[in-house]
């Protein structure tokens, strides 16, 4: 294992094939660990740090930093600053912690937690999971089976491929299942539910008529409904829940309300669009 110390300039460092420790120091640096399971520090400055290959740890510290995990499975954190985070291949863990991050996870199982700020979060491929924290997110799963958490703010979650779990968390929040069989809820907040033609068999958990809204596309999978009313004429009751059928195999049930209810006040379940 080697150490590795920068300069308060911007400096140009290369691990080697062994274990490396780098210290980047201030300046906006440039740092590739090489082969090993390296730790990169990329302290003041606005750096640009690469893992390479072997399972890395890379810290950007200050400044508005890129980090790129390559392969292996790394764990990166932002930091301050407005970081930009590339998992690659491999199940990564993604930390943007403060400012306003971009956080990719690429091939693999990811974990990416966006921290305070407005980030956006995509899982790429794999069973990722998505977690916005503080501010107004954008979250997209990817392909995979996905677990989406928008948490505190006004957040856009949508999952993509494969039977996703969304959790819109507190705020006003936009929650789009994609394809597969999907699991949604809202949480606090006036939530916007969307659906489109292909979706699968979805559940949503907490649909709110005084705040909530189910956005249904125009003629979905060519059923030509075009109103509020020729949605909630699709609605039936089984098992105590409504369920929405919207053609092709595709229904949405929604959990504690009934179809009498929709029926009775269609235009506080739905628009269509």
């Amino acid at each position: 294992m080697a150490t590795i110390e920068g300069s308060a300039f911007d400096d140009f460092l290369i691990g080697s094939r062994f274990s490396d420790v780098v210290h980047a120091g201030a300046g906006d640096d440039f740092v590739k660990g090489g082969h090993g399971a390296d730790t990169i520090y990329g302290e003041d400055g606005s750096d640009l740090l690469f893992g390479d290959e072997g399972d890395d740890s890379i810290f950007g510290g200050e400044g508005n930093d890129v980090l790129f995990g390559g392969a292996g499975h790394d764990s990166l954190f932002g930091g301050e600053g407005d970081d930009v985070l590339s998992g690659d291949n491999g199940d990564d863990i993604l930390s943007g912690g403060a400012g306003n991050d971009v956080l990719l996870g690429g091939n693999g199982d990811d974990t990416l937690q966006g921290g305070a700020g407005d980030d956006v979060l995509q899982g790429g491929n794999g069973n990722d999971i998505l977690q916005g924290g503080a501010g107004n997110d954008i979250l997209e799963g990817g392909n995979g089976n996905d677990v989406l958490q928008g948490g505190d703010g006004n957040d856009v979650l949508t999952g993509g491929r494969g039977d996703d779990i969304l959790q819109g968390g507190a705020g006003d929040d936009v929650l789009f299942g994609g394809q597969g069989n999907d699991i949604l809820a809202g949480g606090a907040g006036n939530d916007v539910f969307v659906f489109h033609g292909g979706g699968g068999n979805d559940l949503v958990l907490d649909f709110d008529a005084g705040s909530d809204m189910m956005q249904i596309a125009s003629d979905i999978n060519g059923t030509g409904v075009a109103s509020a009313d020729d949605v909630a004429a699709r609605a039936t009751t089984v098992g105590g829940n409504a369920v929405i059928d919207l053609g092709h195999g595709d229904t949405i049930t929604v959990v504690g309300v009934t179809a009498e209810d929709i029926q009775s006040d269609p235009n506080s379940y739905f628009t269509v669009a």
